[in-house]
C-alpha cells in the first residue's frame, strides 16, 4: 500500500533528520510557536533575528545513534522473496535510507522499525511505533475476524493520539490520518489482500519492461502485449509435456510428483509426504550408523519401520514445503537472503499444581535454525525428510518482542523435526548485543488456506495466531506531559536568514519569491 510507503518515508526522514524528508524542521517549530504549544522546542533567538537555536527533540538522534539504526537495517537478511536487497537502499557515510520500493517499506514498517529504535529511543517514541506497525501487520493478515477489526479502531485512535503528543503538527498529513478508516475498509471490503496495489504494480513493471523504443513508449507496450497474447493462446493448443506460462510450477512449489509419493496407505497416514528437495541435484547420499532389524509375526509396514531407515541417507541443502523455502545455515552463508530460521508450534500439556488433576494444553512455539535436510528411506516403502536444527531458549522483552540468543542453545538432545511440521521465521540482531536476535515469523505470500468446509477452531490455525511482533505494548494513561527535549544532546544553531518561514512574524515577502526548493 502507498499509505505505507508515505508513512515510513516521514518516519525514516524525521528521525534520521533527512534533508527534505524530515519534519521537524524549522519551520515546523515556528508553528509551534505561533500555536503556543510545547514552548521547550519553541525556537530561541540569538544574535538578533538571524540565527536561532532549536533544541533536540525527543526523537532525535546522535550521529552514533544513526549509524547504529542504518547498519541494522544494512545488515539484516531477508527471507528469499520477501522484499528488495533493502542494504543498497542505505547508505551508511549520509546515515540516509532512500530508493527503497513499496514493497521494502511494507516489510520495514511490520518488522525492522521496531528492533532498531528499541535500545535508542524514549518508550514515549518506541511504543507509539511499534504499535503503529503492529497495526499495519495486522490488519494485513490473510484471515482476520470482526473481532479483531474492532480491536483494530480502537487501537488505531490510541496509537495516533499519542503520536500526536510527540511528532509535530507538520508530521500529520493525509497519509498519517489515513489509517482511522483503514479497518473499516476491511469490514467492507475484505482482507487487504485481494485489494491492495502490489500486483498491479508488478504488472506495472512488466508493461515498462516491454519498452524498446523510448520516443514510442506506447506503442512498444501495446506491441509487445500483442504478441504476448498471441503466444498465449497458442500455448493453450500445446501438449503438457511442453512448459509453458499456463502450467509452469510456480517458484516455490512444494508438491511432490508421482514418483516420490508413497506407496503405502499405513505410512501415508505416519509420515504424509510434503515437500520437494531444492535444485536439480538429487541429493547427497551418506551412510548411516544404525543397524536393521528383523521383526516377525507384525505387519508389513510396521516391520519395515521397526527395522528403521536404509543406511543409505541423501543430504538436501535447500527445501521447499508448507509454501516456503529454506536452506541450510552451510548454503546461506554466501547469500544476501535469510532462508535458514524454523520455527514449530507444538501443544504442550502442564498442570496449574501437583495436586490438580486437569491439565492445562497450551500451545508452545519452539525456535531455531537449520543445520542440515535428510532424507529417510525406508526399504522404498516411504521417505521421511528430516530437520536437523539449532534449538534457542525463547524470551519476551518489556515490549512483548521474542528474542533468542544464539549462544544459548537447548534440546541439543533432540535436533531433529519433521519437514512437515515447520513454518518460517526470520531472525534479526539486536542493535548492541551480536548474539541477541529477535524472532520474526512470517506467512508464505502465494499460500492461501482455501477449504470447502467452515474449520471450527479457525482461530487456533497457524495464519491466525497472533505473531510475535504483533503483541502490542501497553501505553500509561497518563495526563501529564510528556517529555519532549533530548537534554543530553545540544541545541542546534541554525541561520534563519536562509530560511522561508509561514509564521506572520517572519512572512514579510511575496508568495512568487516562494520556489520548491525551500520545502
Amino acid at each position: 500500500m502507498h499509505i505505507e510507503k508515505n508513512i515510513v518515508d516521514s518516519i525514516l526522514g524525521t528521525l534520521l533528520d533527512i534533508s527534505g524528508k524530515t519534519k521537524d524542521h524549522t519551520n515546523a517549530r515556528y508553528d509551534l510557536q505561533e500555536m503556543g504549544i510545547r514552548k521547550n522546542l519553541h525556537p530561541k533567538k540569538k544574535n538578533g533575528r538571524k540565527k536561532v537555536k532549536l533544541a533536540k527533540a525527543c526523537y532525535s538522534m546522535t550521529n552514533a545513534e544513526k549509524s547504529i539504526f542504518c547498519d541494522l537495517l544494512k545488515t539484516a537478511k531477508l527471507p528469499d522473496g520477501s522484499a528488495s536487497n533493502i542494504s543498497r537502499c542505505v547508505n551508511l557515510l549520509e546515515r540516509r535510507i532512500s530508493g527503497y520500493k513499496t514493497h521494502d517499506a511494507h516489510f520495514i514498517l511490520h518488522y525492522l522499525l521496531q528492533i532498531p529504535i528499541k535500545g535508542i529511543l524514549p518508550d514515549q517514541v518506541v511504543v507509539p511505533l511499534i504499535r503503529l506497525g503492529s497495526f499495519f501487520c495486522q490488519l494485513c493478515q490473510k484471515s482476520i475476524t470482526l473481532q479483531e477489526i474492532d480491536q483494530l479502531e480502537e487501537d488505531i485512535v490510541t496509537t495516533l493520539c499519542q503520536l500526536e503528543r510527540i511528532f509535530p503538527p507538520s508530521f500529520f498529513d493525509i497519509m498519517i490520518h489515513l489509517p482511522i478508516h483503514l479497518a473499516n475498509e476491511v469490514r467492507l471490503g475484505g482482507p487487504v489482500q485481494f485489494r491492495w496495489m502490489y500486483p498491479p504494480e508488478r504488472y506495472m513493471c512488466t508493461l515498462k519492461s516491454y519498452v524498446r523504443n523510448r520516443s514510442h513508449p506506447e506503442g512498444s507496450i501495446a506491441e509487445a502485449y500483442l504478441v504476448e497474447e498471441c503466444l498465449t493462446f497458442c500455448s493453450r493448443y500445446l501438449h503438457s509435456g511442453v512448459q509453458t506460462k499456463l502450467n509452469r510450477q510456480p517458484k516455490n512449489n512444494d508438491e511432490p510428483n508421482n514418483s516420490m509419493m508413497e506407496t503405502t496407505d499405513a505410512f501415508s497416514n505416519l509420515f504424509p509426504k510434503r515437500g520437494v528437495p531444492l535444485g536439480a541435484k538429487k541429493g547427497e547420499p551418506f551412510l548411516l550408523d544404525d543397524k536393521s532389524r528383523e521383526q516377525h509375526d507384525v505387519p508389513n509396514w510396521i516391520k519395515e519401520l521397526s527395522r528403521g531407515p536404509t543406511q543409505c541417507a541423501k543430504k538436501y541443502s535447500g527445501y521447499f514445503i508448507n509454501g516456503y523455502r529454506f536452506h541450510t545455515r552451510q548454503r546461506e552463508v554466501r547469500r544476501k537472503t535469510q532462508n535458514s530460521g524454523v520455527t514449530l508450534v507444538a501443544l504442550t500439556t502442564s498442570f496449574a499444581s501437583i495436586k490438580d488433576e486437569n491439565p492445562i494444553h497450551e500451545n508452545v512455539s519452539y525456535y531455531g535454525r537449520v543445520n542440515d535436510i535428510i532424507e529417510l528411506d525406508y526399504y522404498g516403502n516411504f521417505k521421511v525428510t528430516l530437520f536437523k536444527c539449532d534449538w534457542y531458549e525463547a524470551r519476551e522483552d518489556a515490549y512483548g518482542s521474542t528474542y533468542v540468543h544464539f549462544n544459548k542453545k537447548c534440546y541439543q538432545e533432540e535436533p531433529f523435526v519433521l519437514a512437515c511440521q515447520v513454518h518460517q521465521c526470520v531472525y534479526v540482531q539486536d542493535a548492541f548485543d551480536k548474539n541477541k536476535h529477535y524472532v520474526m515469523k512470517t506467512v508464505p505470500r502465494d499460500l492461501f488456506s482455501i477449504s470447502d468446509q467452515v474449520a471450527i477452531d479457525a482461530e487456533d490455525t497457524y495464519e491466525n495466531e497472533p505473531l510475535d511482533n504483533s503483541t502490542v505494548p501497553s501505553i500509561p494513561n497518563d495526563d501529564g506531559e510528556v517529555d519532549l527535549v533530548r537534554n543530553d544532546l545540544n541545541e542546534v544553531l541554525v541561520d534563519v536568514a536562509k530560511e522561508v518561514y509561514f509564521s506572520q512574524e517572519y512572512n514579510t515577502g511575496s508568495d512568487e519569491e516562494y520556489n520548491s526548493e525551500d520545502f
